[in-house]
């Protein structure tokens, strides 16, 4: 395992090592000093020298002895005064090295301590925040790298603010082109019923009321189409609040499909009598838009199956259709807002299915193959009331 050692860390280690190699280089120096000292000193020691001496008058030996007496004790001195100098070259070698590596590392923390908060800043940019300064204080090279850091971080912040602000323009710009785009096809059909409706009032009465009734559901067809797409666009930008109550989902879905079974062939496996907490608006919204979904989808007369079932603690309601199905690179964006391959769709109809599944702490899921048709699946837990015995 490869081992990575901080700065500092590596710094002082490289402190310690070179100034203990030069302290013992100085302890060696002095060391071989004094042998060659003691070894001169052994020279002139005069202990077994005097014995073998001769001397001619009582005057001399007196006067020899003497001498060689204040040579042996100022070798004698001398020596004790090696001894006090290595006990205190000890002292002093300690005392120096506790004051050096205090001061080493007093100087070492001043020099470190900006870039340790230079680090810390970097780190809070990388998860986004912008708004880092940090004081310019220290060596003039640290200021300068500080000052640096600190225009860095002013440009970053200044760039990400224009880039939120660019990204808010072009969401309201395509959010605008989308709901422009949308809201001339409905108009374009009423057009040309009200020009037809003018135009027979004008040129043939009796043709007139023939037309009347057609043209009328057309208008109040494409104004329903219009009052849904202001509504899907003003309910996905709105937080979607859940308020939740117990209903049997079965009686809301066969409410529901007695508005589209005449017009459509709509197979349905229902099971009743089962429970769910569900914000009842949202369960509406989200089930008409994959009906919806599964109407456009199918062809001229094709059966679309809507079965709800039970599965250990949850109920799953399904979907399914038979149209040409979803490719499999689609099938991950479709719940993305303004996705959409149909020629005339907003794209949040789905995307609004699934924000509405999760703020009701249930699950919406998509199985499709292409020429085989798509199913959808809404999974929501069982709610089981509990009576008190």
């Amino acid at each position: 395992m490869k081992i990575r050692l901080g700065l500092r860390f590596t710094v002082f280690l490289v402190f310690i090592v070179l100034y203990l190699f030069s302290l013992l280089a100085l302890n060696r120096f002095f060391v071989s000093h004094q042998e060659k000292m003691n070894h001169i000193f052994h020279k002139l020691s005069t202990e077994n020298l005097f014995p073998t001496m001769v001397f001619e008058t009582e005057t001399d030996s007196t006067a020899a002895k003497q001498y060689f007496t204040r040579v042996n004790d100022s070798i004698a001195g001398i020596r004790a005064i090696q001894v006090d100098m290595r006990r205190y070259f000890s002292i002093a070698f300690l005392g120096i090295a506790i004051v050096s590596i205090t001061i080493f590392i007093f100087v070492f923390m001043y020099l470190t301590k900006p870039l340790q908060k230079l680090r810390s800043a970097t780190e809070k940019i990388r998860e986004g925040d912008y708004n880092v300064r940090l004081p310019e204080s220290g060596t003039d090279e640290m200021r300068r790298l500080v000052q640096s850091f600190n225009d860095m971080s002013r440009q970053l912040e200044t760039t990400q603010n224009k880039l939120v602000q660019a990204e808010k323009e072009m969401i309201w710009k395509e959010l605008s082109r989308i709901l422009a785009h949308e809201i001339k096809n409905p108009l374009t059909p009423i057009q040309l019923a009200v020009q037809r409706l003018e135009e027979k009032y004008e040129l043939d009465r009796e043709r007139f009321f023939e037309i009347f009734p057609e043209s009328s559901s057309v208008i109040t067809q494409e104004v329903n189409n219009l009052r849904r797409l202001v509504q899907e666009f003003s309910t996905f930008a709105k937080a979607a609040t859940p308020e939740p109550v117990v209903f049997d989902p079965s009686e809301l879905i066969q409410e529901i499909l007695r508005s589209y079974q005449h017009d459509f062939n709509l197979k349905t496996d229902i099971i009743k009598d089962r429970k769910i907490k569900f914000d009842r608006t949202h369960f509406y919204q989200i089930f008409t838009n994959i009906l919806q979904n599964a109407i456009d989808a199918s062809p001229t007369g094709g059966e679309i199956h809507i079965n709800l079932f039970e599965s250990r603690s949850y109920l799953v309601l399904e979907i399914i259709d038979q149209g040409k199905g979803i490719k499999q690179e689609d099938i991950s964006r479709i719940f993305d807002p303004y996705f959409t391959r149909k020629q005339r769709g907003t794209g949040l109809g789905l995307a609004l299915v699934k924000r509405l599944t999760e703020v009701n702490h249930s699950v919406v899921r998509v199985k499709s193959n292409i020429g085989e048709g798509t199913k959808f699946e809404l999974i929501m837990e069982e709610h089981h009331e509990h009576t008190d015995h």
